[in-house]
C-alpha cells in the first residue's frame, strides 16, 4: 500500500466558487440536526409510511449552554415545509429536497433531510418565519400532533384555493382566447434588474457546472475505494477454504472492512452533500427564470388592457398584473438579499469539504498501514 493518497483534483474549481461567497457571517446560536432512528408503519391497504426520529441540538456559542429535543417527521411533512417557505418567502432559496420516490436507500433520503433541515436553520430569515418554527418546535414534535396540524392547516387552504382555482380558469380561458384571436405581444425591453439577474444565472451556472466537476472527481476517488474492496472480497472468497483462521485471512478481512467502512463514510458524508447542492443550485436558476416569467406576464397582460378585444377582461387583467408586480417586488429584493447567504452557505460546503475529505481518505489509508504494521509486528 502506498503511504500517499489520492488528491482532490478540483481544487481550482472548489477556488472558483468559494472566492464568491462573502465572508460568512459569525452567529452565536448553532444547530446539530441527528436522525437517530426510522420505523416503517403499514396502514390497512398496504401502503408504508416511513417515520424519521431527528435530534435538534440548539447551542449558544457563548454559554455552550445545550438543549436538546426530538421531533418525528415524514417526507410529506419535509415538503410541506418547503411549499410554505416558497410561498411565504417568495424569492428565497429555499433548500431542495429529495425527488419523490417508490424505491429509495433509506439512509441516504435521512441524511438529505438533515442536510436540508441544517440549511434551514443556519439561515436566519427562514428560521424564523411562523412555519418553520412550528415544524421545529417541540409543540408539535409528536408525529400525531403535526401532522393533524398540518391537516387543520390544509382545511383552511383548500377554502382560499377555491377563489384561487377560479381566478385560474379566468386566466386560462384568457390564453385560449389570446391564442385563438392571435395578438401581436410586442417583447418587453431588459431593465438592469434584468441585467443583474443575468449575471446571477450566469454565475449560477458557472459554480453549478465547478460543483458537478468537483462532485465527479469525489465518486472517481470513492469509487477506487469501491473497487478496492470487491477485489479483496473475491480475493478473500477464493481462498477461503485454505487460508481461513490464518494471520494473513485475518488482517485481509480487517483491511475489507476498513475499505468499507470509509467508502461508506465518504459518500454520505461528502457525495450526498454536494449532490444537494446541485440541487440547490437549481432551485436557485429556477427562481431567477421565475422572475423573468412574471415580469413577461406583466408586460403582455398590459398591452391586453390597451386592445379592444379585451375591454370585457379589463378588471381581471388589472387584478393580475397587480398580483404580479407584488410578486416581482418581492422576488426581486429576497432574492437579492437570499444570494448573498447562498454563496455564504456554498462557500462553507466547499471549504468544509476540501479541508475534511482529503483528511479522511488519508486516515482511511493510515488505518490500513498501522493494520499491517501490527500484523507484521
Amino acid at each position: 500500500m502506498k503511504d500517499n493518497y489520492d488528491l482532490i483534483t478540483t481544487s481550482q474549481a472548489i477556488f472558483d466558487v468559494v472566492k464568491r461567497g462573502n465572508q460568512v457571517e459569525e452567529t452565536r446560536i448553532q444547530y446539530e440536526i441527528k436522525c437517530i432512528g426510522n420505523e416503517v408503519e403499514t396502514s390497512q391497504i398496504g401502503k408504508d409510511t416511513v417515520k424519521y426520529k431527528f435530534t435538534i441540538t440548539k447551542i449558544d456559542l457563548l454559554t455552550q449552554n445545550k438543549k436538546s429535543h426530538d421531533i418525528i417527521r415524514r417526507y410529506t411533512h419535509f415538503l410541506w415545509l418547503q411549499n410554505e417557505l416558497q410561498n411565504k418567502q417568495i424569492g428565497r432559496i429555499i433548500p431542495s429536497l429529495p425527488e419523490r420516490q417508490t424505491i429509495y436507500d433509506k439512509d441516504k433520503r435521512k441524511l438529505e433531510f438533515v442536510f436540508f433541515m441544517q440549511k434551514i436553520l443556519s439561515h436566519k430569515k427562514l428560521q424564523s418565519v411562523d412555519c418553520t418554527e412550528k415544524f421545529f418546535g417541540e409543540e408539535l414534535k409528536e408525529y400525531d400532533a403535526f401532522q393533524q396540524y398540518i391537516e387543520s392547516m390544509q382545511d383552511q387552504q383548500n377554502i382560499i384555493n377555491k377563489f384561487i382555482n377560479a381566478g385560474l380558469s379566468i386566466m386560462s380561458m384568457f390564453s385560449k382566447v389570446y391564442n385563438y384571436k392571435n395578438v401581436q405581444i410586442i417583447p418587453r425591453i431588459p431593465d438592469e434588474f434584468d441585467k443583474q439577474f443575468d449575471e446571477y444565472k450566469k454565475e449560477l451556472e458557472q459554480n453549478k457546472l465547478n460543483i458537478e466537476i468537483i462532485t465527479s472527481d469525489l465518486q472517481k476517488i470513492v469509487q477506487k475505494l469501491q473497487i478496492q474492496t470487491r477485489a479483496l472480497s473475491n480475493s478473500s472468497e477464493i481462498f477461503m477454504n485454505e487460508c481461513q483462521g490464518s494471520e494473513e485471512f485475518n488482517m485481509l478481512q480487517i483491511i475489507i472492512k476498513i475499505y468499507e467502512s470509509y467508502e461508506i463514510r465518504l459518500r454520505q458524508k461528502y457525495i450526498y452533500r454536494m449532490e444537494t447542492s446541485l440541487k440547490d443550485y437549481d432551485e436557485a436558476i429556477k427562481l431567477i427564470n421565475l422572475y423573468k416569467e412574471l415580469k413577461d406576464q406583466i408586460n403582455q397582460d398590459t398591452q391586453l388592457i390597451n386592445n379592444p378585444n379585451y375591454k370585457s377582461q379589463i378588471d381581471e387583467l388589472k387584478s393580475e398584473i397587480n398580483n404580479n408586480k407584488q410578486k416581482v417586488e418581492q422576488l426581486n429584493i429576497n432574492f437579492i438579499d437570499d444570494i448573498k447567504i447562498f454563496r455564504q452557505q456554498q462557500s462553507w460546503c466547499l471549504n468544509d469539504v476540501q479541508k475534511n475529505f482529503q483528511i479522511d481518505l488519508q486516515d482511511c489509508y493510515k488505518s490500513i498501514k498501522q493494520s499491517k504494521n501490527v500484523e507484521h509486528f
